[in-house]
């Protein structure tokens, strides 16, 4: 069984659209695509938060170099890097806010982003470590059209996604939820269960 990995980013739970739009879409993964889902909730977990100098330069010093205070201070990135490596796709659940993702997701991303394990330098550049893997993102918006000038959000999580090698993205785009809630969600359920799956 595949391992799909699901990374809520909302502040919101029982009124998020982004969420609820994830609910649909696990339950057909899980359903049609053998997976069994790992939840990490990035707005909430104790896991993602911001460094501090002792973890940067943790980052740039070899892990049998480290000292018992860098060690320290990597350990949830060690840990969320490795889940989201070990993964064999994915399900983003991002509203936008203030045009661009959550301060969670912002956070997550930077966690997750790590050299030797997401990717690597070599001497034509970076390198994504994880090909062949398939990311679903769900964005929700109040009142922005997405595609714009002023979306930081799509591009963003595509150039993200892309650096680290996966580049099977399966965007479902619920914006503007504000001026037709109900129908955009609907719209947005039906293009989730018209999906085919590998």
């Amino acid at each position: 069984m595949k391992t799909l990995l699901r990374i809520d980013s909302s502040p919101r739970k029982t009124e998020s659209l982004s969420r609820q739009l994830a609910d649909v879409l696990q339950q057909k993964l899980e359903n049609e695509g053998n997976y069994s889902t790992l939840s990490r909730d990035v707005y909430y977990d104790d896991l993602v938060k911001l460094g501090n100098e002792d973890s940067v330069t943790a980052y740039f010093t070899p892990d049998n170099q480290r000292t018992v205070i860098q060690k320290e201070a990597v350990k949830a990135s060690d840990v969320l890097s490795q889940e989201f490596a070990n993964a064999d796709a994915y399900i983003f659940a991002v509203p936008m806010y203030n045009f661009g993702v959550t301060a969670g997701l912002k956070a997550y991303i930077d966690l997750i982003a790590r050299a030797g394990t997401s990717f690597k330098y070599t001497e034509k550049g970076p390198e994504g470590l994880l090909k062949g893997k398939k990311a679903f993102v769900i964005i929700t918006t109040g009142g922005t059209k997405l595609g714009t000038e002023v979306d930081y959000v799509s591009g963003y999580l595509k150039t993200f996604l892309n650096f680290v090698g996966i580049t099977d993205i399966e965007f479902i785009n619920s914006d503007q939820v504000m001026t037709n809630a109900e129908k955009i969600l609907s719209d947005a359920k039906e293009e989730i269960n018209q999906l085919v799956l590998n």
